[in-house]
């Protein structure tokens, strides 16, 4: 199989024996080429004898350059020709690999936190915070942004073309492309001055500890090099995923519906309903999403039992399915929102009046809903906007965890600062009026330990 990128040119080679094992041997005359979608059967290049070479005995070469805007996917070359007037064909796979500019569109850390508006809410866990919604997304951006300033480098999964020039500009070893605060986690094509450099050739490093990978070497055992362009500038081009820790993922629940490529509303099941939040980054199939709001999604279960008083104490809420909720998931019965926190057969143990809602009695027979319906950003971080079935297995990116810890420290600072003015006193309970000092000595612990481990630190060399 022959890899390159879209807009790169590469070189296609048929040749030809007289039989299995055989000398080269030439055809009639000049053989045509066309170049169609494995997937699709479109069109990639007409058949045509234009452009073909013949570089020796029995040997034909044609030099394509797939276009930019190419679907990437993998392409059938076939040859065709004649000898001793008899038709004969030869056919070829090619693998192509979008493009990108040099920093990938729709890869902007704007907008993608490390922890979720529900984590920050549980941790507060007080009542009000339901209307403040915006205060905790700023907070939460500004935390986000923060964590990534202190430690040098991004944590979120990105699936991008980048360049790099060959040789760098200050100093080099041969061998060694060192990528400096672009990450990697995985490659998928790697290529230098139009060739791309197959997977057996170099070494990802550092390997003990990667990814992420700071680095990427030839390995010395192979013919391989970097360089060979018409200039140095952008000669190594890298498509991969990118970004500054391992690729964690969880596997959640699935999709409760058929989604096609345009929709930004998804319905979900009751275990990735409980796991996601506003700021989640979630994977289905090859696709990531960033999910920016929540929708109420009627459970088609109801109010069992004798139903729910207006009481603190009131905890249990049977039901006819327990299996269709989750632990962990919020309900929203009339006007008040319930937490699960136990689930025992068909009856569901709740925390009543949860994120700012008020305690109210519940009768028999009335809907539960639950914010099932996922509001996203299709096609985040370089993937791309796919249709997928229903059922179809939903993932949650998991950043590091001292990243998420300090990002919903920090922003619960931001918010308990505000409330206070920014002040050196925090007043004490909800509408209270006694103050108590603030200890700062504890979140600076946090950003150090933060740092320690997962900071990028400067490269040493020794003189």
């Amino acid at each position: 199989m022959t890899e390159t990128i879209a807009g790169l040119p590469v070189t296609l080679l048929s040749q030809w024996y007289d039989f299995a094992g055989g000398s080269l041997t030439d055809l009639d005359a000049t053989p045509m080429i066309s170049i169609a979608s494995v997937a699709t059967g479109a069109t990639a290049l007409t058949a045509t004898t234009s452009g073909v070479t013949h570089p020796g005995t029995g040997s034909y070469g044609y030099a394509w350059t797939p276009g930019s805007g190419l679907t990437p996917g993998l392409y059938l070359a076939t040859w065709s020709g004649l000898k001793s007037s008899a038709s004969v064909t030869a056919t070829e796979t090619i693998a192509v690999t979008a493009p990108a500019a040099a920093d990938a569109t729709n890869t902007s850390p704007d907008g993608i936190w490390y922890a979720t508006r529900e984590e920050v809410k549980g941790a507060l866990d007080v009542k009000g915070t339901a209307r403040n919604n915006q205060q905790i997304a700023r907070a939460l951006e500004d935390a986000s942004r923060g964590a990534e300033q202190l430690c040098h480098r991004t944590f979120f999964p990105v699936q991008a073309t980048r360049y790099f020039d060959w040789p760098p500009r200050s100093g080099m070893t041969p061998w060694v492309l060192r990528l400096n605060d672009k990450e990697l986690i995985s490659v998928s094509t790697l290529a230098s001055g139009g060739t791309v450099i197959e997977a057996g050739d170099y070494n990802l490093e550092p390997v003990n500890s990667g990814p992420p990978f700071n680095r990427v070497e030839i390995k010395l055992s192979s013919d391989a090099s970097f360089g060979g362009g018409d200039t140095y500038q952008r000669d190594v081009q890298i498509n991969g995923l990118w970004g500054g820790c391992r690729l964690t993922e969880t596997t959640l629940g699935a999709t409760a519906e058929a989604l096609d490529a345009t929709e930004t509303g998804m319905d979900v099941d009751a275990i990735t309903s409980a796991a996601v939040g506003v700021g989640s980054i979630v994977r289905v199939d090859s696709e990531r999403m960033l999910v920016t709001e929540r929708g109420q999604l009627d459970t088609g279960q109801t109010v069992g039992g004798s139903g729910l008083t207006a009481q603190a104490n009131s905890v249990a809420l049977t039901v006819q399915t327990g299996s269709a909720f989750a632990a962990g998931e919020t309900l929203l019965i009339d006007a008040e929102r319930i937490r699960i926190d136990d689930i025992a057969g068909n009856t569901l143990v709740l925390k009543r009046g949860w994120d700012g809602t008020v305690l109210a009695a519940h009768t028999v027979g009335a809907n539960i809903y639950a914010p099932r319906t996922l509001t996203v950003i299709r096609g985040a971080l370089g993937t791309t906007a796919d249709s997928h079935s229903s059922g179809s297995t939903v993932y949650r990116f998991e950043p590091p965890g001292p990243v998420r810890q300090l990002v919903v420290a920090d922003a619960i600072n931001s918010l308990t600062s505000e409330a206070a003015g920014y002040s050196k006193g925090l007043r004490a309970g909800e509408g209270g009026s006694s103050e108590r000092n603030r200890d700062l000595n504890a979140l600076q612990q946090r950003r150090d330990a933060t740092y320690a481990a997962c900071g990028r630190k400067g490269r040493v060399r020794a003189v």
